[in-house]
């Protein structure tokens, strides 16, 4: 469904020891990766990896210096036609939760965000009521909620309602950019638990971008080790023991244990 062919990003950098001189630092380095429908794919990495960076490849903000990015077999960046393509089957949940939703917003007006696309891109009037209802049953709150403000809902119950706003788009394809992370485990795991879910109602694929590992085992089908810009190991999760890399052997040693003699 996506695919990154050999993507190359770098970022203009000033030179403190020549007046108006800059150099390229280079960021990502020939990143290619495959998402098929249907199926998760986390994307993981420390601070300063490159993760962010090629989260703005994935969903349209960054042209890439080289390399490309396809949708459906389709170039993103090249034609407008290719980024339209993209920004209409793509959503997004992004880590901070209380940021990404207008605090003077009801929890009913946050969803209409979503729909409001959906009706934009489809060319067709909804039923707004009956919409917000199914979308805060899909993310296990009531109709109740929809009065509510986000200061007014829990950390999780408000990431869920950001959840409902990007399956109301309609998506076929969900980028989520560290989203449990400022949860606590327990709401983690039921956030996940929902993830998974939509996926199977809906047919959605995801991408899914985190520092965690026990996360990344948790949701998604295959995962990509970023290091530096670089990818250092692409694999199945079910096959994450057979990792050769040494940087994501070193994440791996904390929630599974090596044989001694292949660890040796």
């Amino acid at each position: 469904m996506l695919k990154l062919d050999k993507i190359c990003v770098s970022f203009r950098r000033e030179c403190q020891d020549k007046l108006f001189g800059h150099t390229k630092q280079q960021v990502l380095f020939d990143v290619s990766a495959e998402v098929k429908k249907g199926t998760c794919l986390g994307i993981l990495g420390e601070s300063g990896s490159g993760k962010s960076t090629m989260g703005r490849v994935l969903c349209g903000l960054l042209k890439p210096d080289s390399g490309t990015v396809f949708l459906n077999g389709v170039s993103v960046y090249g034609s407008k036609q290719g980024r339209k393509n993209l920004q209409d089957r793509l959503s997004i949940v992004f880590q901070d939760y209380t940021t990404s939703a207008n605090p003077r917003f009801r929890v009913a007006d946050i969803l209409k965000e979503g729909l409001f696309v959906r009706q934009r891109r489809e060319r067709k009037k909804l039923n707004q009521e009956k919409e917000i209802r199914r979308l805060l049953e899909l993310v296990g709150l009531s109709y109740d909620f929809a009065g509510r403000f986000p200061h007014e809902l829990s950390g999780g119950q408000l990431q869920r309602i950001c959840i409902a706003r990007a399956v109301a788009c309609n998506p076929e394809l969900i980028l989520f950019d560290e989203a449990i992370s400022s949860l606590d485990a327990h709401t983690q795991v039921q956030i996940m638990d929902l993830l998974l879910d939509l996926k199977e109602k809906l047919g959605l694929t995801y991408i899914f971008t985190t520092h965690d590992l026990t996360s990344i085992t948790y949701l998604c089908d295959d995962v990509l080790f970023l290091y530096q810009g670089r990818v250092t190991e692409y694999l199945p999760v079910k096959q994450l023991s057979e990792a050769k890399d040494i940087y994501a052997r070193k994440l791996l040693e904390s929630i599974i244990v090596f044989d001694t003699e292949e660890a040796s």
